[in-house]
């Protein structure tokens, strides 16, 4: 049994300005991602040429990042500006949790020079995976942490047989 009031769908007024507020944050979100990745393919495109034939040289992964990046962020600066997911998830960001991981990979950036970046990659990784809920997060974070450094270490330190910090 249910009342006629019930069904009924509940309006709540827009604050004022409507969905308006939101929209200049997420622009403005979306054009500092477009601008970083410009300035990160400029700086890509300054790295020295390879010295044989064939070598693509050391700017190469660099570019492409940062050509993937434009693409990326040019798609979501499209959405934003077309209203099309706005609200991302639907919760409201953490941003305890954001801060302490943009501190944490701004310490393993910064750590990498006197521990390696295999090393710092994998501890920054593993102690990111504490900051999330679930079970196990213990073993969660040292396979985590291992998996970073594993990939980091023989992916680009091995196979590729890149110099590493």
């Amino acid at each position: 049994m249910t009342s006629s009031a019930s069904t009924e769908p509940v309006v709540e007024p827009l604050p004022q300005g409507g969905a308006r507020p939101r929209l200049w944050k997420n622009v403005a979100a979306a054009l500092v991602c477009v601008a970083w990745n410009a300035a990160f393919l400029l700086l890509s495109l300054e790295l020295p040429a390879g010295h044989s034939r064939g070598d693509v040289g050391p700017g190469m992964v660099p570019m492409q990042i940062a050509v993937l990046g434009l693409v990326v962020s040019g798609i979501y600066l499209v959405q934003v500006l077309r209203g099309i997911g706005l609200e991302g998830s639907g919760g409201a960001i953490d941003v305890p949790r954001v801060a302490g991981l943009v501190a944490l990979f701004a310490a393993a950036g910064a750590s990498a020079a006197w521990i390696g970046l295999a090393v710092s990659l994998g501890l920054a990784a593993g102690a990111a995976t504490l900051l999330f809920h679930g079970e196990r997060l213990i073993l969660r974070a040292l396979a985590t942490g291992v998996g970073f450094w594993a990939i980091a270490y023989f992916v680009f330190a091995r196979l590729l047989q890149l110099p590493l910090p």
